[in-house]
C-alpha cells in the first residue's frame, strides 16, 4: 500500500510500477495465508498436547506433568504468539477495487510533437502539347473566340472527343479566321495523342495543303513526321523533317527537326 500511494501521488507512476505493486501485493497476501496455516496448526497442537498433558496427570495419580512435555508447550506457546505478532504487523491489502484498473495506466507527460517539415513537391515540366496550348491561349488574351477557348480548355483537361466537333464547328463557322489553321493543327494533335497515327496524318496534311501560309504548318510539319516515325514509316518520317528544315530554317521547330534526323539516322 506504501508503494501504490507513492505511485499514486507521484502523478506519473508507468505501467510498470503499477505491475510491480501488484506483484508486491500478491506476495504479501501468500506471506499472511502461510501464516495464518502457521497459527492454526500450532493451535492444534498446543490442544492436542494440553488434552494429553491431562490425560497423563490423571493416569499418574495426579503426579504432574512431566517436564519434557511441559517444556515442549512452552516453546509451542512462544512460536504461536511470534506468528500472532508477525500478523499483526502484515497487514492485508484493501480490496482490489481501490487500484486503477490495469488498462488504465497513469499518463506520463508527453513532450510537444514538432510536425515534420513541409518538403516541397516538385514541379513536372509541361509536354510539348501543354506549352503550345499555354503560349496559344496567352496569344488569344483580349480576344472573343469563345468556343475556341472552351475548345482548347477541353484539350487541356485531356477531353479530346468533345474537343475536335467544338473545332470543326469553330472551322466551319470561322473559315477566313487567323485561328482557322490553328483549330486543324489542334484537331491533329489530339488524334496524334490518341495515338491515331493515321488519322493525325490526315488532319495535319490538312493544315499544310489548305494553310499553306498559316503560322501553324513549322508545327504540323514537325508532329506530322513524329506520325509518321511513330507509325513506323521512318522513311517518310526523313522527308517530312527535311523539308521543314529546307522551308523554315529559322523557326524553332527546325532546330528539334535536326535533332530527331540525327536520332532517325541521316
Amino acid at each position: 500500500m506504501a508503494l501504490l500511494s507513492v505511485a499514486l501521488l507521484a502523478g506519473c507512476a508507468t505501467r510498470a510500477d503499477f505491475l510491480q505493486v501488484q506483484k508486491d501485493q500478491r506476495e504479501v497476501r501468500a506471506l499472511v495465508a502461510d501464516q495464518q496455516v502457521a497459527v492454526e496448526g500450532l493451535r492444534r497442537r498446543l490442544d492436542i498436547m494440553r488434552n494429553e498433558m491431562s490425560e497423563g496427570g490423571r493416569r499418574a495419580g495426579g503426579g504432574g506433568t512431566p517436564s519434557d512435555v511441559r517444556q515442549q508447550l512452552a516453546d509451542l506457546e512462544s512460536r504461536m504468539m511470534a506468528l500472532e505478532q508477525a500478523r499483526g504487523v502484515v497487514a492485508p491489502t484493501p480490496p482490489s477495487s481501490a487500484t486503477p484498473a490495469p488498462e488504465q495506466p497513469l499518463v506520463t507527460s508527453r513532450p510537444p510533437e514538432v510536425p515534420p517539415p513541409v518538403v516541397p513537391t516538385p514541379t513536372r515540366p509541361p509536354t510539348a502539347q501543354e506549352a503550345a496550348l499555354s503560349k496559344e491561349e496567352a496569344a488569344l488574351t483580349g480576344r472573343g473566340d469563345a468556343d475556341y477557348r472552351e475548345a482548347l480548355g477541353l484539350i487541356r483537361q485531356g477531353q479530346c472527343g468533345p474537343a475536335i466537333p467544338k473545332l470543326r464547328d469553330f472551322i466551319r463557322k470561322n473559315a477566313k479566321s487567323d485561328l482557322a489553321d490553328n483549330a486543324q493543327y489542334w484537331i491533329g494533335s489530339c488524334y496524334y495523342s490518341q495515338r491515331d497515327y493515321n488519322r493525325a496524318i490526315i488532319e495535319l496534311n490538312e493544315v499544310l495543303l489548305k494553310y499553306p501560309k498559316g503560322d501553324k504548318v513549322p508545327p504540323a510539319l514537325l508532329m506530322l513526321a513524329d506520325a509518321f516515325a511513330d507509325s513506323g514509316d521512318k522513311i517518310d518520317a526523313r522527308l517530312i523533317l527535311q523539308k521543314l528544315i529546307a522551308d523554315h530554317g529559322r523557326s524553332e521547330e527546325a532546330d528539334k527537326a535536326r535533332q530527331k534526323l540525327q536520332a532517325l539516322g541521316e
